[in-house]
């Protein structure tokens, strides 16, 4: 799949500011959440993919779809979107919106990933410590991936902190090998 975070970055911050302009955060969440669902479908994919269909008939299928659901204003996007040629990116501007909104708040995920489960304590720890870090209320989602050995994988935001063994060991080789 395509990296969208530029081309979409534009339009989530203008939702953004229009959605909080007009105190209606939660709507755009949730609309955007179902302009998400919609386009990563993968029959809807291949639809828009379609070079034989304009960006009009590409705008008309997705408010088939959605706009029941939808606002004036969302259902331009959409239509804005489709002219530009850029509906593919409704699932970025998605979650560009919610970055937006999560820093607005001071929240922030953290993507944690161990090569072991982790307790409850650790969990605890690593959320403390990354909110005296971010200075902001930190929810973590944790993964396991067996082949970092030992230790763990942070990402927060534009923050990502290595502490793997796996990585330890690849910085090593690299040292010895000179």
């Amino acid at each position: 799949m395509a990296d969208y975070t530029t081309v979409a970055r534009p339009y989530a911050r203008a939702v953004y500011q229009q959605a909080t302009e007009t105190s209606t955060l939660d709507d755009w969440s949730d609309a955007l959440a179902l302009m998400s669902a919609v386009t990563g479908d993968a029959a809807m994919v291949a639809l828009l993919d379609n070079p034989q269909m304009s960006s009009e008939q590409k705008a008309e299928l997705m408010l088939k779809v959605v706009s029941d659901k939808l606002n004036a204003q969302q259902q331009n996007l959409v239509k804005l979107m489709a002219e530009n040629g850029r509906l593919k990116a409704l699932p970025e501007v998605a979650e560009q919106f919610e970055i937006f909104r999560a820093d607005a708040e001071g929240k922030i995920d953290a993507e944690v990933v161990s090569a072991f489960p982790l307790s409850s304590e650790q969990e605890e720890s690593i959320t403390n410590t990354l909110k005296a870090k971010l200075g902001r209320e930190v929810t973590i989602n944790t993964s396991i991936d067996e082949s970092l050995i030992g230790g763990v994988i942070i990402k927060a935001g534009d923050t990502i902190i290595d502490g793997s063994m796996k990585s330890q060991l690849e910085s090593l080789a690299l040292t010895l090998g000179r």
